[in-house]
């Protein structure tokens, strides 16, 4: 984009013809620093007309932490341009050194900043008390400032840690979405109720705080029939099942599983404690399940859904069994034998025999079920290596979701994530639905094809498929379509089937969000 933005107030110089032309870099580390992007773009044109450079593309991450590279679309994008050769600038300006990013290691910082000056742009900080020129001295600076800039995250993450164990030793919420059953009810300075806060609200005020509440009375039924259905000898898989058939709505919108139980079962909110701090991600590296030495537990903070001796019945019934003092030689026996009577395996096998120890318990020891598997000799029927690949395939919809919602206006862009798949949230309440299909070889045809199929959870709306290549690594192409055209059943298609079937087929991405801002047009002018 050009520079649109004017700063008042401030005599900038005329441009010339021929002005050495540039990008911006923006970041903003939370949605709620509102101003931070308009005062750094107006820093930056600022910057930009006192040295006559013309600001011709703009790279933005907005509520992006600027800890790691991941999420950072923006940043993707700009190095990804300028690692192409196909850039029409010679220089990017980044408002300071922490806007680049906060990257606990100080070689990431300068790594990418390398890959500009290697591609011939300079990276320039406007606010910087140096000149980005290098010299010895600029060096100097700028890796001082990076080393501030880590350093200043660590000290941040620690005082809001130490701020967040106080809140909840008094009682009150940290954390989004609670639990089934639950609710959060928004409290002033003084102690007076705000109302409650719906799913993906938070609050706007720091003197505000959020007590946890109990929620309808039909969900506190079904979470005390959870309880005591477990205690007399349902099993979650059976429990998930049965209200699955019942009709059940959980809070999640989806179908109850075996996971969802277990975590019901084992949440003390439901006896009126706040617990904290059980699982923790420093500085947004790898997740890590803490000991129940390390949580910070407040009782009695809200009120009790489950009895305490039927909760205390839940947590003696799950710590014997995962308790059992089993060799990994021994589950592995009892695997085999189960395989050996049963002529198969899969985790709801598992879950169903009587004196098995649960599925969860084999991943935990060995890192997968098929890991399991493999030690005793059990190759399960099919190609499991699409589970190997689920998180590339999740990140390739999460891009694709990211780049729609910055240049189609008319999306929330809330990624909604499935098995396989994703959604985007349209302001007329309509979705973009995604579904990666992985390519396979058919045996019998001796050629390619896909597996079409909906998701478990149908949105309304239009429906972008994308097709991996015959290695499953790459998009083949991106088609677009409408819910009602993705058949109800699985369906297997060739090349000349989805030729024939979908017209709307396109090789990029850059197509396909050209084609949907059409279709949204055409239908808001409808």
């Amino acid at each position: 984009m050009g520079t649109a933005l004017t700063v008042q107030n401030a005599r900038l110089l005329r441009r010339r013809e021929n002005e050495p032309r540039a990008a911006q870099y923006i970041r903003m580390s939370t949605d709620r620093q509102q101003y931070s992007v308009a005062n750094q773009m107006a820093l930056i044109a600022s910057y930009a007309a006192e040295h006559r450079l013309e600001i011709v593309r703009t790279y933005m991450d907005e509520g992006i932490s600027g800890l790691r590279i991941n999420n950072r679309q923006g940043l993707i994008d700009l190095l990804n341009d300028v690692q192409s050769g196909a850039t029409d600038f010679a220089t990017v300006l980044v408002r300071d050194v922490s806007r680049w990013g906060r990257f606990q290691d100080t070689d990431e910082s300068a790594y990418y900043e390398f890959i500009c000056k290697l591609a011939g742009v300079k990276v320039i900080y406007c606010a910087e008390i140096f000149e980005n020129d290098g010299s010895p001295m600029s060096g100097l600076w700028k890796n001082m400032k990076r080393l501030m800039a880590a350093e200043d995250s660590r000290d941040k993450s620690a005082k809001v840690f130490a701020g967040h164990c106080r809140i909840v030793g008094l009682g009150y919420r940290v954390g989004g979405r609670p639990g089934f059953a639950l609710r959060r009810e928004l409290i002033d300075a003084t102690g007076n109720s705000r109302g409650f806060l719906q799913p993906g609200e938070q609050k706007a005020l720091h003197t505000d705080r959020v007590l946890l509440r109990a929620g309808s009375p039909d969900e506190i039924a079904i979470v005390r029939w959870i309880f005591e259905s477990f205690v007399t000898g349902k099993g979650e898989t059976d429990i998930a099942r049965e209200l699955n058939a019942r009709g059940a709505v959980n809070h999640c919108g989806v179908p109850w599983n075996l996971q969802m139980i277990g975590r019901i079962l084992r949440n003390e909110n439901y006896i009126g404690n706040t617990v904290y701090y059980r699982t923790s991600s420093y500085l947004r590296q790898r997740r890590v399940i803490n000991g129940k030495a390390k949580w910070i537990r407040k009782e009695g903070s809200l009120e009790s859904i489950v009895a305490r001796d039927v909760f205390d019945d839940a947590q003696r019934i799950i710590e014997r069994r995962a308790r059992q003092n089993l060799s990994s030689d021994l589950l592995l026996k009892k695997l085999r034998v189960l395989q050996l009577r049963l002529g198969t395996l899969s985790a709801g096998a598992i879950n169903r025999a009587k004196g098995m120890p649960c599925a969860s318990i084999y991943e935990r020891r060995f890192g997968s079920l098929r890991n399991a598997y493999e030690l005793i000799g059990f190759a399960p029927p099919g190609d499991y290596s699409y589970i190997d690949t689920r998180g590339e395939r999740l990140s390739l919809v999460q891009q694709l979701a990211v780049g729609i919602g910055a240049k189609v206006h008319e999306v929330d862009p809330q990624l909604i994530a499935e098995r396989t798949g994703g959604c985007l949230a349209l302001s007329d309440g309509s979705f973009i639905s995604f579904r990666v299909i992985r390519c396979w070889q058919h045996p019998q045809r001796h050629c390619r094809v896909w597996t079409l199929r909906r998701s478990a959870k149908q949105h309304p709306g239009v429906a972008v498929v994308i097709r991996l290549d015959e290695q499953n690594k790459e998009p083949l192409d991106y088609i677009l379509t409408s819910r009602d055209r993705i058949p109800e059943r699985p369906l297997i298609v060739t090349e000349a089937v989805v030729r024939k079937r979908y017209r709307s087929r396109f090789k990029r991405s850059t197509q396909l969000i050209l084609a949907l801002k059409r279709r949204l047009a055409a239908r808001s002018h409808g």
